[in-house]
């Protein structure tokens, strides 16, 4: 009974040593390597990770594996790989889609973990061994991008339209923002005149006809492109000027008849027009012509074109104040259109000279009556002195001779 009892105790001594030391010298996982292709990413890139590492165990009594898991700061699961059991020597690679790890980005940016876990269970002794062998620290940001404008005008006229592009793109023209919404604001004055939304299309741009009309308002405007909390783009305003003038306007001199001729008129006609898309006239505006002489003020008056754009301008040679003798002397005329809400001003000036101007007003008839009247009596009254002075010298000698005549 008592060699039964050995044979069976030396037994289980041998098995013991068999399995056990077999369990604690064959599970291992070393040799391991874990590398990302950089150090960080925009959040709308792919982590390129590979992986190498060596695991042995006995699958008889023992389970072992490797997993690739990526966590947040706080240790939540983002994403992890499949259990890898291969014993012996292992290679993986992944190619992980940042925008499929649903990241919280506080002020834009974040911290992801990429770890290699080892998990470990001896079915015998329960002994169950979870660990983390290698861990990579990658920082996440939202990414920057730029805008570029082509066929964009900064100076308009009232009337006009701007089809211009715009194109958002990110590091170079060729990573572009996809079937991204832009919001688009337009200020005049510092107010909101115009806001709406666009999606750029498959090459990041956006169309935009901008019109001077519906659009923008006269004076300076600011074009505002935004993109805000957008889980992908930093928040970004890209701002540009476009100054809308007013209308042109345009003055022609189509008649002038200066005539040095005492008591004629000073005829001018003017035309008045703009383009908006094709020539129009200004018609039934008013215009101030003011007139000097001698840079002395002599005249001002209000006229209006008539419905063709014309304006006629007679000026009378009494207009002018001028001094006897004057051989010459300047006029000037100026014709100011004050403008209006959409068409701005327009001044036409002329200079010219009137030469051997001689004008007598009314009382030019009886002033010359006069002179005469005056030098016939001067001449009567000059014969009469002489004669009486005569009749004096003869001692009144003669004075038989007088004779009045009735």
């Amino acid at each position: 009974m008592k060699k039964k009892n050995k044979a069976f105790l030396f037994l289980n001594f041998l098995l013991g040593i068999m399995i056990i030391p077999k369990s604690a010298l064959g599970f291992s996982c070393s040799n391991i390597l874990l590398a990302t292709d950089k150090n960080a990413y925009n959040n709308n890139e792919n982590i390129y990770l590979n992986g190498s590492w060596e695991l042995y165990y006995d699958s008889g009594f023992e389970i072992s594996y490797v997993q690739i898991q990526i966590t947040n700061i706080f240790d939540n699961n983002l994403w992890n790989s499949s259990n890898y059991y291969t014993i012996g020597i292992s290679q993986k690679n992944w190619t992980i889609n940042i925008q499929f790890l649903n990241l919280t980005l506080t002020n834009n940016s974040c911290r992801i973990f990429i770890k290699l876990f080892n998990y470990y269970e001896n079915f015998n002794s329960n002994d169950v061994i979870a660990t983390y062998k290698e861990i990579i620290s990658i920082n996440i940001t939202k990414r920057d991008f730029d805008c570029e404008l082509t066929n964009f005008k900064s100076d308009l006229i009232y009337g006009e339209s701007n089809l211009f592009n715009a194109k958002f793109y990110s590091g170079n023209t060729s990573y572009c923002l996809v079937n991204e919404t832009l919001q688009c604001l337009i200020r005049n004055n510092d107010e909101i005149i115009y806001q709406t939304n666009f999606t750029t299309d498959n090459d990041g741009m956006l169309s935009f006809n901008i019109s001077t009309v519906k659009h923008l308002g006269l004076g300076r405007n600011n074009i505002s492109f935004i993109i805000k909390n957008n889980p992908y783009y930093l928040d970004r305003t890209f701002s540009y000027e476009v100054y809308v003038n007013k209308i042109p306007v345009y003055g022609e001199i189509t008649n002038f008849v200066n005539s040095t001729e005492e008591g004629s008129l000073i005829k001018i006609q003017l035309f008045y027009y703009y383009f908006n898309t094709s020539k129009k006239p200004l018609e039934n505006e008013n215009l101030k012509i003011i007139i000097y002489s001698n840079s002395t003020l002599e005249y001002e008056e209000v006229l209006k074109t008539n419905q063709t754009g014309f304006v006629n301008i007679n000026i009378l040679p009494s207009t002018f104040n001028f001094e006897e003798g004057d051989k010459m002397f300047y006029v000037d005329v100026d014709v100011i259109f004050n403008g209006t809400i959409y068409l701005e001003n327009r001044t036409v000036s002329l200079s010219f000279q009137i030469y051997n101007f001689q004008y007598h007003g009314n009382y030019s008839s009886f002033y010359f009556v006069n002179i005469c009247l005056l030098s016939i009596l001067t001449i009567l009254f000059t014969s009469i002195g002489l004669k009486v002075y005569k009749y004096k010298k003869a001692g009144f000698k003669l004075i038989r001779d007088i004779t009045f005549k009735f």
